[in-house]
């Protein structure tokens, strides 16, 4: 009854931001529902699962999960954002029925460990930290991978309190479901759930030991070797893959960041202490998606500061593991923490700050408070009932706040724009929001404060074309920045390719009279290709855009060329269809025939055949689909020339 209606509360504090917008990386991640029509098929389907590109694995089962909300693209926000308060309602469940076994674990008399367990979900579940996980569409991945780890802690832990530590069947069957399946689940969402084995280990070291020792249960054997195999190969794994990027640690090469891998780890330190304090003294309004203006330590005193932030929270970590039998609850806590953040918070080179990678490490953070609020002798009962049910209050009150703040896209971006006024991610988001309302000048005036905290960000930079071509100005000072910055600024990443290939299909379509259309986008094609910094995945996308812009001139030969110079840099006979059915629509069947000619299966990159581009692949291949396709489009340009014919004919 009580966790029902905390669910039911959970959902009342939610409910105002669904009717948010997309937001960030949303619209990149979720156009993958367009790029083979509607799903309404197996093979459609198929196609889907395999053109995930968000992490190594595609992640495949966040991928269909979002199947439930919409089969093509573009789609409407609110359905998505109403499965992912389900997610979280789910995920809150699942820590329930975990918390609960530790709490038996802890020998904790029946009333008082639903109590505990209920104290910790609620605190969890209703903090307002995690509206910007729940109501953020694209972070249904972190939700799940998080759901599916908790499953599987919880039957880990049932398993090892119903059955004793020697090797049976029911021991064997339920933890390596609860490890082995489970945890790939976990993995499939989001790839922390690698994690999963880690953090059984800090249940098995602090929580589980403590009850083995109280009840004088020795484990046999067969027992220690499974669980050594269960829990300590894929540690090991983890450990050997995160040793593989320890010489990057001494590299000063920072890839498409603004910072090295050394550089990122130092400054987690300060970061991590950031995230307790916004769980642990919650905000309504903290920073949202836009995090940009953090930066890694620098000068003398940040670094000092950095190298003292991180020499305290290892302390507590040794504290922890040392007083991990006596004080099991809070132990458990801090090294979950810790755990849960090895691989976000350290030196792989993600961005530096974003409040969903605390949505499974502080997960048990709640359950020292419960245990004293529950158990703890003084204060009196009634004052440790008022301070729950305040911190309940608190917190639903707060993701209130946060949550009907989500529900209003203009608002919010005024507000991010006011709390992280170093944030040139948020005064660009403004500026958006202005543009579309027809206030240019603001729009400016916030894009041009972007561009001052942030000089080689490209969003800003694209932006101030479309404002200079939207007052009439000449954008050819916009567009020099632009290339300027390409040429020593940071590699680009796929999102950064992206925007400049919108960019460069602005600059062909022709929305700045006078200084737009395909003469001058072929020009600044040409130019872009000779630039440093463009990487030869993007020359792909150049070339196709130069053939366009040539077919746009009424040049289909040179249309032809630059086509076939595409699928020299990128062989790709999804690419080689695209191009043929562009040179078709221009009437040039001929030229389209000849492209469908070329044989481009015998150049597929080497060595990715594992990877989620080389399923896919060997799928299209395997079931015929470029094949059916090409002769399908074949097909069409045939009947096209014959009508053709046909109408010439006098």
């Amino acid at each position: 009854m009580a966790i029902g209606l905390l669910l039911l509360l959970t959902c009342v504090v939610y409910w105002p931001g669904l009717s948010g917008a997309f937001l960030f990386d949303d619209i990149s991640n979720l156009a993958v529902l367009g790029y083979y029509g509607r799903i309404d098929n197996w093979e459609a389907l198929w196609l889907y699962l395999l053109s995930g590109f968000s992490g190594p694995t595609g992640r495949p089962v966040s991928t269909l999960s979002f199947l439930l909300d919409a089969r093509n693209w573009p789609a409407d926000p609110w359905p998505f954002k109403r499965t992912n308060l389900i997610v979280h309602l789910l995920t809150g469940l699942a820590l329930y029925g975990f918390v609960r076994q530790v709490t038996r674990a802890m020998d904790l008399e029946s009333r008082h460990a639903i109590q505990v367990a209920l104290l910790t979900t609620a605190l969890w579940l209703l903090h307002p930290l995690w509206v910007s996980t729940t109501l953020y569409a694209v972070q249904r991945m972190a939700q799940l991978s998080t759901l599916f780890v908790l499953l599987g802690l919880w039957l880990y832990v049932r398993t090892r309190l119903k059955y004793p530590p020697a090797l049976s069947a029911g021991v064997l069957l339920n933890s390596a479901t609860a490890i082995g399946l489970l945890g790939l689940l976990a993995i499939l969402s989001k790839e922390n759930g690698v994690l999963l084995p880690l953090l059984a280990i800090t249940v098995e070291i602090t929580v589980l030991a403590a009850y083995e020792r109280r009840h004088k249960r020795t484990a046999t054997r067969a027992f220690l070797w499974w669980r050594a195999f269960l829990l300590g190969v894929p540690v090991a794994a983890l450990a050997l893959y995160m040793a593989q990027g320890l010489p990057a640690l001494f590299s000063a090469d920072p890839g498409i960041r603004s910072f090295t891998p050394g550089e990122r780890l130092l400054g987690q330190g300060l970061i991590l202490w950031e995230y307790l304090r916004h769980i642990f003294i919650p905000r309504p309004y903290p920073g949202g998606l836009f995090n940009d203006h953090i930066s890694v330590p620098g000068d003398p005193a940040s670094i000092l500061l950095a190298l003292v932030a991180w020499a305290t929270l290892l302390g507590l970590t040794v504290f922890a593991f040392l007083w991990r039998t006596r004080w099991p609850a809070l132990a458990l806590a801090v090294l979950f923490f810790m755990a849960g953040h090895l691989l976000e918070s350290t030196f792989l080179q993600l961005e530096l700050y974003f409040e969903h990678r605390n949505y499974l490490p502080a997960a048990l953070l709640g359950l020292p408070v419960a245990m004293f609020l529950v158990q703890s002798r003084w204060p009196a009962s009634s004052t440790r009932l008022a301070i729950a049910v305040g911190l309940v209050l608190t917190l639903s009150t707060l993701t209130y706040m946060r949550a009907d703040l989500w529900g209003k896209p203009f608002q919010q971006a005024l507000k991010w724009s006011q709390v992280n006024p170093q944030s040139a991610r948020a005064q660009h988001y403004l500026a958006g929001r202005w543009l579309e309302t027809g206030n240019l000048e603001e729009a400016i005036r916030l894009n041009d404060r972007a561009m001052e905290l942030a000089p080689d960000g490209l969003p800003w930079m694209l932006q101030r074309v479309v404002l200079d071509c939207r007052l009439g100005l000449d954008p050819s000072t916009s567009i020099a920045h632009i290339e300027q910055s390409l040429t020593h600024g940071p590699r680009l990443g796929v999102v950064a390719r992206e925007q400049l290939t919108q960019f460069v299909d602005f600059m062909l379509v022709g929305h700045c009279h006078g200084h737009t259309g395909p003469g001058q986008g072929l020009e600044l094609i040409d130019r872009l290709g000779t630039l440093p910094g463009i990487p030869p995945t993007f020359t792909t996308a150049l070339h196709q855009r130069a053939g366009h812009a040539h077919l746009m001139l009424g040049e289909p030969e040179q249309a032809f060329q630059r086509f076939r110079e595409s699928l020299t840099s990128t062989p790709d006979t999804g690419i080689l269809l695209a191009n043929a059915a562009l040179l078709a629509s221009y009437d040039a069947y001929q030229l389209a025939l000849s492209l469908l000619d070329m044989d481009v299966e015998s150049s597929r990159t080497p060595g990715t055949r594992w990877s989620i581009d080389g399923l896919r692949r060997q799928y299209i291949l395997q079931s015929g689909y470029y094949e059916r396709e090409k002769a399908s489009l074949r097909q069409r340009i045939l009947e096209d020339m014959s009508n053709l014919s046909i109408e010439a004919t006098p």
